[in-house]
């Protein structure tokens, strides 16, 4: 089997069980390829583990297992499978929900691919050509431990994000799912996204329980209006700002299917800066502030950055907020960390308002995260009250 060896300078991060090889961690190697599995070891020839080769962003492979092993089939999934489905049981035999994360890559034993449940059909999100290698044997252990209507798969490393079908049967799009009782349009064939973020339902189900003053909130980035179908349950008029005139159609759609009255919504298509500067002349201001743009973006000559940028957006929006009302700030940068994230909230609210930090959100469980890799805990959203 050919070999990595990590550079002395980082085999400490590995011998605390680091699940994925970088390029820079890597001090001489065989020529591997796609999907080939292969042991990474230190200088001293001590084995850290088997990792198969899928290039994904600076990662070279994920780690098989810690052992020596020359080979996975299908019931190295069915493993991984069955483990994930117990530890999903509630969400099985929720009658709120039936839309989550069914298997989520590192968190649940292995990277490269995760695997979603809209109401029986799945997808899977595949990140790598070299993971992609073992697409048979997974599907046959999706089909073994799973129930399912369809399956479907989208290709993340392919610029075009195809997406396949992969059962015999094939669904009907768009389809209707459950969410914390409400309802939205989903259409996994729908290019790179779905219609709804799944990992965001923790706090959807908290903007359901949130209760301001004059019950209005502004949605930046809104997408398909997940955050705003959720306060508009209590009663909120909502504001939707976001750059693609698709959306628009897809925040109607799960208004009116959630019975909403159209006339308490509001829906622009605008860049979000430009959005902001267009309140702030017009005096308008709101309750709550929802603030999650996509981690990268490229809109004409301006490029978005969370790292450099997302400070902008929270001085542009803080004006805008009433007293007693909320930012809700959200980003998935995996390379930002939370206490990156906060510092930069606290930066930019410093000398300007009174606030308080009144909680911090990440991941649904079913979105399960592992210390062995930190970047899997992606999620990081902020909710700050300004007293003033």
């Amino acid at each position: 089997m050919k070999n990595v060896t990590v550079k002395r300078s980082k085999q400490q991060k590995f011998t605390h069980g680091y699940l994925l090889l970088e390029k820079d961690d890597v001090l001489q190697s065989d020529k591997i390829d796609e999907g080939e599995l292969f042991t990474v070891k230190l200088e001293n020839g001590d084995l850290i583990g088997t990792f198969y080769a899928g290039h994904q962003n600076k990662g070279l492979g994920w780690k098989v297992s810690d052992a020596y092993i020359q080979f996975i089939d299908a019931s190295y999934f069915i493993d991984l499978f069955e483990n994930a489905k117990v530890e999903r049981t509630s969400l099985f035999n929720s009658s709120e929900t039936n839309a989550f994360r069914l298997y989520n890559g590192e968190g649940d034993g292995l990277g490269g691919f995760t695997i979603d449940h809209y109401d029986g059909h799945l997808l899977i999100t595949w990140y790598s050509k070299g993971i992609y290698h073992y697409k048979t044997d997974i599907i046959e252990a999706i089909k073994a431990v799973f129930d399912y209507k369809t399956i479907y798969e989208k290709l993340r490393y392919d610029k075009n994000v195809p997406t396949n079908l992969v059962s015999d049967n094939e669904a009907e799009f768009p389809i209707i799912i459950k969410e914390n009782n409400l309802h939205y349009m989903i259409d996994l064939t729908d290019g790179a996204m779905t219609g709804l973020f799944l990992d965001q339902r923790d706090v959807r189900k908290k903007l359901q329980q949130m209760d301001t003053k004059h019950k209005d909130m502004l949605n930046l980035f809104a997408y398909s209006g997940g955050f705003s179908v959720a306060v508009g349950t209590n009663g909120y008029k909502t504001t939707n700002v976001d750059i693609a005139k698709r959306s628009i159609e897809l925040m109607e759609q799960n208004f009116a299917l959630n019975e909403m009255n159209l006339e308490d919504q509001t829906f622009i298509t605008m860049d979000a800066f430009d959005a902001l500067a267009y309140f702030a002349r017009h005096l308008k201001t709101f309750d709550i502030i929802v603030i999650d743009p996509p981690s990268f973006s490229r809109h004409k000559k301006k490029v978005f950055t969370v790292k450099d940028h997302y400070h902008e957006l929270v001085t542009e929006a803080l004006p805008l907020v009433n007293y007693g009302g909320y930012l809700v700030l959200s980003t998935n940068a995996s390379n930002v960390s939370l206490k990156q994230f906060r510092a930069m909230i606290e930066d930019t609210l410093k000398d300007k308002a009174d606030y308080e930090i009144t909680q911090i959100m990440g991941l649904p469980k079913d979105f399960r995260t592992t210390d062995k890799y930190k970047a899997s805990k992606y999620l990081k959203v902020v909710f700050v009250k300004i007293n003033g």
